[in-house]
């Protein structure tokens, strides 16, 4: 697997105010990563890290493997991100990517109204003179998502991209956020409150809790944990093939199917359940 991210030991202070506290964990080249934790965990503050955006306290971030990359240039081009967008509410569509665009240093004119016009099609805004100002919220998402991706890049970042969509809105915004990884290959982390939506397409999960960071895998394939009074040998026997058994707990894929299956040979045997223990969504992080 290709590292494109690493974080080792990563502290942030503001002043005496410790927000992160020994911050590790690994992003893969193509996946998209949930980053997710209560308001205030410091979501934002560890993305602006990784983009260059406020100072390391101590530890180190590596793009590609180096640690100096948020000091050169071509290789921060790399890094698209949507992150407190600012718009040119005046211009259109078409004229905000063209003003960002003469402001990259990758900035090209071969070819450049060609390329915005490609940029537009992908996020669904046709080149119109329609002025931004008259744009619903959904459409400056899309606009901010076009010039998070001005300069190809191959890590996105995207900070509460949702924050403000009507349920349409968001579903729309899903399916461009998985389009890019399918036909770009372009690594995402996504921060956001729509728990039941990143859980959809993201491959696993950074949880910020009490100022350090867990990974977690999809909960959907955790397991589920039937835990009995008492294990009888004839319903291990009948339990075969079904699920691992360890004392008197049976431990199933998270697969309702396999759970009712189990359940109607404990209810064959007449045995006790005592606990039933599965995790359904990332909510489950929250309560813990």
């Amino acid at each position: 697997m290709n590292t494109i991210l690493r974080a080792s030991h990563l502290s942030k202070s503001f002043g005496k105010q410790e927000v992160l506290t020994d911050i590790n964990f690994d992003i893969q080249a193509g996946d998209i990563v949930g980053l997710i934790g209560k308001n205030g965990c410091g979501k934002t503050t560890l993305m602006k890290m990784i983009l260059g955006l406020t100072s390391i306290t101590q530890g180190d971030i590596q793009f590609e493997g180096d640690s100096k990359y948020y000091t050169k240039r071509k290789t921060l081009n790399k890094i698209g991100f949507l992150l407190d967008c600012k718009l040119f509410e005046d211009f259109s569509a078409y004229d905000n990517l063209k003003l960002f665009s003469m402001y990259s240093s990758t900035f090209n004119q071969e070819n450049l109204d060609e390329r915005i016009d490609k940029l537009l099609n992908f996020v669904g805004l046709d080149n119109s003179k329609k002025l931004v100002k008259s744009y619903s919220f959904g459409m400056k998402q899309r606009l901010g998502l076009a010039l998070a991706l001005l300069d190809d890049p191959e890590f996105l970042i995207l900070d509460e991209p949702f924050v403000g969509l009507d349920p349409t809105g968001v579903r729309v915004l899903l399916d461009y956020i998985v389009k890019l990884r399918r036909e770009k290959g372009v690594t995402i982390l996504i921060s956001s409150h729509q728990l039941h939506e990143i859980e959809e397409i993201c491959d696993y999960f950074l949880f910020i809790n009490e100022k350090s960071i867990e990974t977690h895998s999809k909960l959907g394939d955790n397991k589920i944990v039937v835990t009995l009074e008492h294990l009888t040998t004839e319903l291990e026997k009948s339990l075969k093939g079904l699920g691992d058994i360890k004392a008197d707990q049976i431990i199933l894929p998270h697969d309702m199917s396999l759970l009712n299956a189990t359940l109607k040979c404990i209810y064959k045997y007449n045995c006790d359940i005592k606990d039933i223990t599965m995790n359904d969504c990332i909510e489950e992080l929250f309560r813990g």
